[in-house]
């Protein structure tokens, strides 16, 4: 009997110590929660948008008109770049090859030159000193013979010309001052036209607003802005308006919300921000972007 009575008081406490720890265990812990700060509104009467960072010379894919296995590469991301600097080099050796026979063309044009001119003056001295030495067709002959041999030269150069001109190509330069946004080239791979492997832009930076289209009538251009880093709302910076893009395009930044509907076009504006060392950007980097509208002017 003793027996019966500490099994159902052992069976009272398993009960509630079970149900003492499913009750602790749904109540929120205070210590593991961190409130998220919330964004200071800027403005009374705003329009949110999304901004997306991008270089103020737009993205550039560094392309070239010709193609093959990359030999060399001289820079890498991050990298500051000079216009005119060389950012890498495309195995040119199946056009190289015919550099030496190109400069042994010239050679022999050179010496059918250089005969044919000398047969041409010794005829026309002939010529001058007694006229009836060398008759007409004679000195025609030569005179063809002279113009034949100064166009197979001047070819000859022509086409080393060319071929110096198609191997440049094969080396890449820096068409702007910036830098070097992403690379992914290496030694070994193969570079086409249509390759996106390297990026550069100019330091300056611009960011691209996407305003929905139902809010695209609030909008008034040289309105003030303001952007917010994602992460840290505290952190904000003042956009100066540059230009509208007049041509309302779907959304492809999208921020991840639920309720967001993927088939909402927006109209696009450009502001300018500037660099500061307190304030981190990277193009493609989204931001909270609040501007600023009539109602609160």
């Amino acid at each position: 009997m003793k027996t019966f009575f500490i099994l159902i008081l052992v069976s009272l406490i398993g009960i509630g110590a079970s149900l003492g720890v499913i009750y602790y265990g749904d109540m929120e812990q205070s210590g593991d929660n961190i409130a998220l700060p919330s964004i200071k509104l800027p403005y009374k009467s705003f329009i949110a948008g999304t901004g997306v960072i991008e270089a103020g010379s737009k993205n550039i894919y560094v392309g070239s008109l010709a193609q093959g296995v990359i030999k060399k590469v001289f820079v890498q991301s991050g990298d500051r770049i000079q216009k005119g600097e060389l950012l890498f080099e495309i195995d040119d050796s199946s056009k190289a090859v015919q550099m030496p026979l190109f400069k042994a063309q010239i050679k022999v044009s050179q010496a059918k030159y250089d005969s044919a001119k000398h047969q041409l003056e010794l005829i026309q001295n002939f010529k001058k000193v007694s006229p009836h030495m060398v008759t007409k067709e004679k000195l025609m002959a030569a005179v063809d013979a002279y113009n034949e041999a100064k166009a197979s030269l001047a070819l000859a150069q022509e086409k080393l010309k060319t071929l110096q001109e198609v191997l440049n190509r094969y080396k890449v330069y820096a068409p702007i001052e910036g830098i070097v946004l992403r690379s992914n080239i290496t030694e070994g791979s193969y570079f086409d036209a249509h390759s996106k492997a390297l990026v550069i832009g100019s330091d300056k930076l611009s960011i691209r607003v996407n305003i929905n289209e139902f809010d695209s009538w609030k909008f008034v251009p040289n309105s003030e802005a303001v952007a917010f880093i994602r992460g840290n709302p505290k952190q904000k910076i003042a956009l100066k308006y540059q230009y509208t893009i007049p041509f309302v395009v779907s959304k492809k930044n999208l921020t991840g919300l639920s309720t967001e509907a993927t088939d909402t076009r927006v109209l696009q504006v450009m502001y300018g921000v500037e660099k500061r060392a307190d304030f981190p950007l990277y193009v493609g980097e989204m931001l909270d972007v609040f501007v600023q509208t009539k109602q609160d002017k």
